[in-house]
């Protein structure tokens, strides 16, 4: 019977493990203030896995958001993450997309999606670990120097030579809402020669590079005005020149594919873009006002790259 009456207040602790205990102030920590079940092979995975810090702390809190309260999945504001473990809102969306990329966690969908702990661990991929390397800074005498687009920029702290280098921001000054962008006459003939825009191809970009982001469909990109902002900003690539080089941002169809891939890994460099912005799309970032305001790094607050 003693055995019965012990198993009985086990199952009683365990169906109330989530709800607030009574006040035991003063006390140590006790199983029965409420625990989180978690099993162990799980526990051992994460014990031999090479996270980061950060990366640890996120998923602590992931674990006790979930399992802490029995259910498979949940979404979790970014708000709620920063007061668990203390860093700022937009790390931690950082670092919990950082998880969602190396599928230690998954989410399908966007950022207002449930987030779970994949416990297939076979499937974690920490092969592409970002390696946090800080550059030396030279002195660049054109910095403070007024651009040919007619931008000022000041350098910011982060950000290197290469870095403004690979996106110098394109002028499309005739832009209007809801019609055609044109080039100007005088860029008529030339650019009747370019390359098409690759619309599928950078759709296809941004879900690889973005893929916790609001996406596009195919289906419905052609004919519309976001697919338009697309083409311009496409067209000014090949006009464009950078001030040192004196090239253009690219001159063939497949440098400008890759150098749109480097765009979109230069958008996740900003914290305030990557944190839960349900506006924070592809059609939004080719507008002209908001590309110029990205390429003079209004969302980018020089931190780590």
């Amino acid at each position: 019977m003693a055995n019965v009456a012990e198993l009985e207040q086990y199952r009683e602790r365990r169906d109330d493990a989530q709800s607030p205990g009574p006040d035991r102030t003063g006390r140590s920590i006790q199983v029965e203030d409420g625990f989180t079940r978690t099993a162990n092979a799980l526990v051992e995975a994460f014990a031999r896995s090479p996270l980061t810090s950060r990366e640890a702390r996120v998923v602590r809190v992931v674990e006790r958001m979930t399992y802490g309260w029995n259910k498979p999945e949940d979404w979790i504001a970014a708000s709620v993450i920063s007061e668990m473990t203390g860093m700022s809102e937009g790390k931690c969306s950082e670092t919990l997309n950082g998880l969602i990329r190396k599928r230690v966690l998954i989410r399908n969908g966007g950022g207002r999606s449930p987030v779970r702990i994949n416990k297939d661990v076979d499937q974690w991929d920490f092969t592409a670990q970002k390696k946090r390397v800080t550059p030396k800074r030279k002195a660049d005498p054109d910095w403070g120097k007024s651009p040919q687009n007619g931008v000022s920029e000041s350098p910011q702290n982060g950000d290197t030579p290469k870095d403004r280098k690979d996106i110098t921001p394109p002028s499309n000054e005739g832009e209007r809402t809801g019609e055609p962008e044109r080039d100007s006459p005088s860029n008529e003939k030339s650019s009747s020669k370019l390359p098409n825009c690759p619309h599928e191809e950078i759709l296809d970009l941004w879900a690889e590079i973005m893929p916790e982001k609001p996406q596009h469909s195919k289906n419905l990109w052609q004919g519309t005005e976001r697919a338009r902002h697309l083409a311009a900003r496409w067209k000014a690539g090949f006009t464009i020149k950078h001030e040192r080089t004196g090239k253009p941002l690219y001159t063939t169809r497949e440098e400008g594919i890759a150098w749109w891939g480097k765009f979109f890994r230069f958008l996740r460099k900003s914290e305030f873009l990557m944190s839960d912005n349900h506006w924070f799309k592809l059609a939004w970032a080719v507008k002209r006002e908001n590309f110029v305001k990205i390429m003079e790094l209004s969302y980018h607050d020089g931190g780590e790259a």
